[in-house]
């Protein structure tokens, strides 16, 4: 974390220099653009020389994502306005600085932005919230296929990191245009002011296809008491979700953690369910008895259905 604010800060300084000595790059699309390829390339071979070099990663770093920087504002002056294809280049782009740059730093910032820009790209034609899904089903499929830690874990494990921070930021955001709609009386497309509620529902969707894997992994049917008890506080917190957004999001990475035995995962969903819990109750739509009534029957739920694993298998 201290590397990666170090390199954000050494970004910083190097896009001020390049602003400020080389004013003529930001404003011309084709400089930009060949001075962020350029920029990129060179933090590459940084990367690739100096592995062990803690000052020579970091430089690399700050190169990097000052070149990301100088390449993105030569796309945006080269478009001139914000267009799907935009952000679906900005998406190339990242995807493939994280695929082959080898830094895990570098990895985690570059595939968290190539999801934040998928979510401007879906956004932009009107699919909000489908990101959440999206990002959501990419994460899961990468913390539950064990095999692909076996040979390549050092190219998964950052990616996977990032994907689960761009999506409690990706819900954070959804959660903000929630209440800015909320408090605005302007017409707006049904899709605008709904298109949060698809993206739980597919984060749902994708919460309940992990615990499918999740008890096929553990040797359990679906059919079974565990598996049907399982199913069934999934599909209650889908619904939770539906008035307590950021819920099911909360859940799939505690559960991802929880499976994998990583302690970080498990820390960031706690995390993430504390501050959507937090965001739900202090939020002004609905009364507090509303609130309380809803945080009363989660936490009944949960309480049920730990007796119910209790009797059946003996837990403690």
């Amino acid at each position: 974390v201290m590397l990666g604010v170090a390199g954000w800060i050494g970004a910083l300084f190097l896009l001020g220099f390049v602003g400020v000595g080389f004013s003529f790059v930001m404003k011309s699309t084709a400089a930009a653009l060949i001075v962020g390829a350029l920029g990129c390339v060179a933090a590459y071979a940084i990367f690739r020389a100096a592995r062990d070099n803690d000052f020579a990663l970091q430089f690399g770093l700050a190169v990097s994502l000052a070149a990301q920087a100088i390449f993105i504002s030569g796309l945006l002056n080269g478009f001139r306005q914000e267009t799907p294809i935009l952000y679906l280049l900005i998406v190339l782009f990242e995807a493939t600085l994280a695929l082959l740059v080898p830094n895990f730093i570098h990895r985690v910032l570059t595939s968290a932005a190539a999801a934040f820009a998928l979510s401007y790209a879906l956004n932009s034609i009107g699919m909000l919230g489908v990101t959440s899904g999206v990002v959501a089903c990419g994460l899961a499929m990468i913390w539950l296929d064990q095999r692909r830690w076996l040979g390549s874990g050092n190219l998964w494990r950052p990616i996977g990191y990032g994907l689960v921070l761009a999506l409690i930021q990706i819900e954070s955001m959804l959660l903000g245009l929630h209440m800015m709609l909320w408090t605005t009386a302007r017409e707006i497309s049904w899709w605008t002011q709904y298109g949060w509620w698809v993206g739980t529902a597919l984060v749902t969707a994708v919460l309940m296809w992990a615990v499918m894997r999740m008890l096929d992994q553990q040797g359990m049917s679906v059919s079974s008491k565990t598996g049907a008890t399982a199913m069934a506080a999934v599909a209650v917190v889908g619904a939770l979700s539906l008035v307590a957004p950021g819920l099911a999001t909360a859940l799939l990475i505690l559960l991802l953690g929880f499976t994998t035995g990583n302690r970080i995962l498990m820390g960031l969903g706690l995390f993430a369910l504390l501050g959507f819990l937090s965001h739900y109750y202090y939020q002004l739509q609905t009364t507090l008895l509303v609130k309380s009534m809803v945080l009363a029957a989660s936490g009944g739920i949960l309480l049920a259905a730990r007796q119910v694993l209790r009797r059946v298998h003996r837990f403690g």
